[in-house]
C-alpha cells in the first residue's frame, strides 16, 4: 500500500493512545465498583531499573563498537579529546563517587590487614591457626572491652569463634570469621579497633615466644657448659656473664650491666666468739667491674644487701640504688659521671643441691641509660639463670676440688715409675654443642678429649693448661706435629710442628697392652681408641713412646684419659709396672667416690682431726697421698732384718743409699743429726725396731718435728731411677717412703 503522510501517521498513532486509556480508565472504575481488587496483571507497568554506571569492561567495549577492533589512531586521540571535554560530573555524582571508591578503599586496606594479621599470628608457617588460641585472644578482648566496646557485642564475637567447626582455620575460614565479626559490631571503627587489638596481642606474644626460645636455648648452655668446661670456673663465670649481657642487649634496648659472683669462705681473722666465721670474697664479675671488684672481701659484720641474701636465702630487689643506703659502692665515683643517674640493684643466692648457700650473684644497671628498673621478664631469666648457675655449680665445684688430687696423681707415677717421663691427663667430655631437637634413645654420644693438666718432664711440676693448651681434642682432628729441631719435646700434644717418621722400634714382647703401628708418629688416634675400647694402648707418637689408659669412674663410665709418655729410648712398661700404675688409679676412683659422696649428701666428713683444717681440694689429695703410703707400708712390711743384712755388709755405702739411709734416720728421729755422717753408727739401728718404727710412722703427728727444708737439701740431685740403678730394692723402698711422707707433709701444711 502507499505509505501514509508521517503527519497522519502520528495523529493515528495518538488516537490510539487515547482510546485505549479511556477503556482502560472504564475498566477501572468497573472493577472497583463491584468491590473487588485491582488485579495485578491490571497494574501500572514499570521501568525496569537500570544502572547508568558501566565498568571498565563495559567501557572497553562499547568502546571497541563505536571505533572498531583496530581504530586508527587519530580516531582514538578525538574520541579522548571529545570525551575531556564533553564530560562534566555533577556533585552529586562526584559524591557518590567518592563514597563508592572510600568504601572499596576501606574493604581493601581491611582485607591486607586481615591477611597480615593471619601472616603474623601463624609463626611457625603452618598455614592455619588455632581455634582454641583464637578463641583465647578474643577472650581478652572481651576482658578489656569497656562502654566505648560493646560487651554484649564481645560476647558474640566470643560465641561466633567457638561456632566454627574446624579447630584448624585456614586463610579464608579467618577471613570469613573476621567478616562475621565486622557483621556483629557493624562499625568500621570498632572493627579497626578489634584488629588492632588483635595484632598488639599477637605481636607482644610473637616477641615473647622469640624471646622464650633464645632465653631457652641460652639455659640450655648453662646446663651443658659444666661438662665441657674442663672444670674451669671461670670458663663457666664468663659464660654465665655472656649469657646474661646478650640477653639485655637483644631483649633491654641495649642496656648495660653489670654482674658479679661472690662466693662464701672460711675467715681466717675470725674471732672464737663470732658466731659467723666466714665471710664474701668476690671471684668474679663482668668486664667493667673485675679492676673494682676481683680479690675484695665483704666480712659477717658489714651490713650490706648481699649478706642479707647470704643469710636469708632469698633474692632483693632494689629499684633505686641511690636511696638505699644498705647498697655498698665499691666505686662512688660513679655517680660523677651523671648526678640524676640512678640504677636498679637485684641480688641472688647461689645454693648447691642441697640448697645450701655458697655465695650470691648481683646484677646491677649503673651503667645503664634510662629505664635502668629491670623489667618482671628480665628478672624471672635472670633468677632461671642463677638457677642453672647454681646446679651446674655443684657437678663443676666437685671435680674442680678432683683436680688437686689429680695433681698428686701425676707426681706420684714418675717417682714410682721412672721409665714415665711425663704424664698428660686429658678429661672426657661430650662434644659441646646444644642438640637442636630431642636426642633418640640409644644414640652415641660423641666424646671429645680436653687436656687438663701436664707433668713437665724438666721441672718436675705439674702445669694446669690454660687458653690454647686447653682446647678440645676431637677424634677428626687428632693428628698434631711438633717442631722436631727443637730440643724441647711439647708437654701437650696439641702443638704444630714438622712431621717425623717412624723409626724402627721394637716393642716389649711381653707387655699385655694393644700396640697400634702407624706410617707416622704423630698420629694420636690412640687416646681415642683407648677411649672407646676402655683398654690401654701403647704407641710411638710425637716422636716418643706413650701409654694411653683410661680411667672409668664411680658409673663405670670414661671420664679420664692419661697420657704416658716413656721417652725415646726406654723400654716400654712392663706388665707389672702398668699393673702398679693401674693400682694408683683404683685408689684416685676411692676418693673420686668419696668426694662426690659429700657433695651429694652435702656433708663433709672428716677422716683425722688434720682434714678438718684443710680446704676441700686439699683434703682429698691428702687422703689419696695417705692411701698410697699405707700401700707402700704393706709392701715394706715383708721385709726383715735379712733384708737390711746387705746395706748393713758395707764398710762404706755408695753415696745413694748412704742418703736414703741418713734422710729415713732423720725423720724417724733415731739419732742425732751430728751422728748421720757416721756409718759405723748408722748400722747399729738398721735392725727390727727400724721396720717397726716405719710401719708405725704417722707424718701427721703433731709430736713430728720434720724440716722438709733439710730433707730437700740432703735429697738434692738423687732420683728414682738413680736409686734403683744404683742401690738394693730395701734401699728403693726407703726412698719411695721418704717422697710418700714428703708429699703428705707438704699437702698437710698447704694454706
Amino acid at each position: 500500500e502507499p505509505a501514509k503522510p508521517a503527519a497522519a501517521a502520528v495523529v493515528e498513532e495518538e488516537g490510539e493512545e487515547e482510546g485505549e486509556a479511556e477503556v482502560e480508565i472504564e475498566l477501572r472504575h468497573d472493577i472497583e465498583a463491584m468491590g473487588a481488587e485491582r488485579p495485578s496483571s491490571m497494574a501500572q507497568p514499570r521501568e525496569p531499573e537500570i544502572d547508568p554506571r558501566i565498568n571498565i569492561s563495559q567501557f572497553l567495549y562499547v568502546t571497541e563498537k563505536l571505533l572498531g577492533e583496530d581504530p586508527h589512531p587519530r580516531a582514538l586521540t578525538a574520541l579522548s579529546e571529545f570525551l575531556e571535554d564533553s564530560f562534566q560530573e555533577t556533585p552529586q555524582q562526584r559524591q557518590s563517587r567518592q563514597l563508592d571508591e572510600k568504601l572499596a578503599a576501606k574493604q581493601h586496606m581491611m582485607t591486607i590487614k586481615i591477611n597480615d594479621l593471619f601472616d603474623e599470628w601463624d609463626v611457625d608457617n603452618l598455614g592455619f591457626l588455632d581455634r582454641t588460641e583464637i578463641l583465647e585472644v578474643m577472650s581478652q578482648w572481651n576482658k578489656n572491652s569497656t562502654k566505648s566496646y560493646n560487651i554484649e557485642m564481645s560476647k558474640q564475637i566470643c560465641m561466633a569463634v567457638e561456632s566454627v567447626e574446624r579447630t584448624d582455620l585456614l586463610r579464608q575460614d579467618f577471613m570469613n570469621l573476621c567478616q562475621t565479626f565486622h557483621k556483629v559490631l557493624d562499625s568500621d571503627d570498632y572493627m579497626d579497633r578489634l584488629l588492632d587489638f588483635v595484632s598488639l596481642v599477637v605481636k607482644t606474644q610473637r616477641e615473647d615466644l622469640r624471646r622464650e626460645r633464645k632465653r631457652r636455648r641460652w639455659l640450655q648452655v648453662m646446663t651443658i657448659l659444666p661438662k665441657v668446661s674442663g672444670s674451669d670456673h671461670s670458663m663457666y663465670f664468663r659464660s654465665f656473664f655472656d649469657i646474661i649481657e646478650k640477653d639485655f642487649g637483644y631483649h633491654g634496648n641495649g642496656r648495660l650491666i653489670n654482674a658479679y659472683i661472690a662466693l662464701v669462705e672460711n675467715d681466717p681473722d675470725a674471732d672464737e666468739e663470732d658466731e659467723d666465721k666466714t665471710l664474701l670474697r668476690y671471684i668474679a664479675s663482668t668486664a667493667n667491674d673485675q679492676s673494682i671488684l676481683i680479690g675484695r672481701t665483704l666480712y659477717a659484720n658489714q651490713k650490706c644487701i648481699s649478706n642479707q641474701v647470704r643469710r636469708s636465702g632469698k633474692a632483693v630487689y632494689i629499684n633505686q640504688i641511690r636511696n638505699n643506703n644498705q647498697v655498698h659502692l665499691w666505686a662512688m665515683d660513679r655517680w660523677a659521671v651523671d648526678e640524676d643517674r640512678d640504677g636498679a640493684f637485684l641480688v641472688l643466692p647461689l645454693k648447691t643441691d642441697k640448697d645450701r648457700i655458697v655465695g650470691v650473684v648481683g646484677v646491677d644497671t649503673l651503667l645503664s641509660s634510662t629505664p635502668t628498673q629491670f623489667l618482671p621478664h628480665e628478672i624471672t631469666f635472670i633468677q632461671n639463670a642463677v638457677r642453672s648457675l647454681s646446679n651446674g655449680f655443684s657437678f663443676l665445684d666437685a671435680r674442680h676440688k678432683f683436680q688437686r688430687t689429680l695433681i698428686s696423681l701425676l707426681e706420684v707415677i714418675p717417682r714410682k715409675e721412672p721409665n714415665v717421663k711425663t704424664v698428660s691427663c686429658y678429661v672426657v667430655e661430650p662434644l659441646p654443642q646444644v642438640p637442636s631437637g630431642p636426642v633418640p634413645e640409644g644414640q652415641p654420644v660423641e666424646r671429645v678429649l680436653r687436656c687438663i693438666l701436664v707433668l713437665n718432664p724438666k721441672t718436675s711440676e705439674v702445669e694446669v693448661q690454660s687458653g690454647a693448651s686447653r682446647a678440645v681434642i676431637h677424634r677428626s682432628d687428632s693428628s698434631f706435629r711438633y717442631n722436631s729441631d727443637s730440643d724441647d719435646g711439647p708437654p701437650n700434644a696439641n702443638v704444630d710442628g714438622k712431621s717425623l717418621e717412624n723409626p724402627d722400634f721394637d716393642y716389649n714382647a711381653d707387655s699385655e697392652t694393644d700396640i697400634i703401628e702407624t706410617e707416622t708418629d704423630t698420629n694420636l688416634d690412640y687416646l681415642f681408641t683407648c677411649l672407646e675400647k676402655q683398654e690401654d694402648q701403647q704407641q710411638r707418637a710425637l716422636g716418643t713412646d706413650h701409654l694411653a689408659m683410661c680411667i672409668l669412674g664411680p658409673d663405670d663410665q670414661p671420664f679420664l684419659v692419661m697420657d704416658l709418655d716413656t721417652g725415646k729410648d726406654n723400654p716400654l712398661l712392663k706388665p707389672a709396672q702398668v699393673k702398679s700404675i693401674r693400682n694408683l688409679y683404683s685408689k684416685l676412683v676411692v676418693v673420686f667416690q668419696q668426694l662426690l659422696e659429700e657433695v651429694e649428701k652435702d656433708e663433709k666428713t672428716f677422716l683425722n682431726e688434720n682434714e678438718e683444717k684443710l680446704p676441700d681440694d686439699l683434703k682429698f689429695a691428702l687422703r689419696f697421698e695417705k692411701m698410697i703410703l699405707d700401700d707402700l707400708k704393706k709392701r715394706m712390711s715383708n721385709m726383715d732384718v735379712g733384708a737390711l743384712s746387705e746395706m748393713k755388709s758395707y764398710k762404706e755405702p755408695p753415696a745413694i743409699i748412704a742418703t736414703v739411709i741418713q734422710v729415713t734416720m732423720l725423720i724417724l728421729d733415731v739419732c742425732p743429726e751430728e751422728e748421720l755422717q757416721e756409718w759405723s753408727k748408722i748400722k747399729g739401728f738398721l735392725n727390727s725396731d727400724l721396720l717397726k718404727k716405719l710401719g708405725a710412722f704417722n707424718p701427721l703427728s703433731k709430736d713430728n718435728k720434720i724440716d722438709i727444708h733439710k730433707i730437700n737439701d740432703r735429697l738434692k740431685g738423687v732420683t728414682s731411677t738413680d736409686v734403683k740403678k744404683g742401690g738394693s730394692l730395701p734401699s728403693y723402698l726407703l726412698y719411695q717412703w721418704i717422697i710418700d711422707v714428703i708429699s703428705i707433709i707438704r699437702v698437710s701444711n698447704t694454706s
